[in-house]
C-alpha cells in the first residue's frame, strides 16, 4: 500500500487542485494510519470544495477517529448525517 500512497503523492503534486486525487490520497492515508497527514489533505480539500460537501465530512470523521479524537469524530459524523439528509 505504501507504493500506492507514493503514486498518489506524486499525482497530488502534479495536480494539486484535483479533488478526486486528494480524496483518494486522504482515504489511503487513513488506512495507512497517517491520520495527521490525512487531516492536512482534507484541509486542502475543504479549501477547494468548501466545507459543505457531505462526503468530505464523512472522510474527516474517519480521519479524526483514526487520530484518536473520538468526540470530534462523532461531531463530524453528525455533521455528515445532517448534510446528507439536506441533499
Amino acid at each position: 500500500m505504501k507504493r500506492g500512497a507514493a503514486y498518489l503523492l506524486i499525482a497530488a503534486q502534479l495536480s494539486p487542485g484535483n479533488p478526486g486525487v486528494l480524496r483518494t490520497l486522504a482515504h489511503l492515508l487513513i488506512l495507512d494510519g497517517e491520520a495527521d497527514k490525512a487531516l492536512a489533505t482534507i484541509a486542502r480539500l475543504e479549501t477547494l470544495e468548501g466545507m459543505e460537501h457531505p462526503t468530505l465530512a464523512l472522510l474527516k470523521s474517519r480521519a479524526l477517529l483514526a487520530a484518536g479524537r473520538t468526540a470530534e469524530a462523532r461531531a463530524m459524523f453528525r455533521t455528515y448525517l445532517s448534510r446528507r439528509e439536506g441533499d
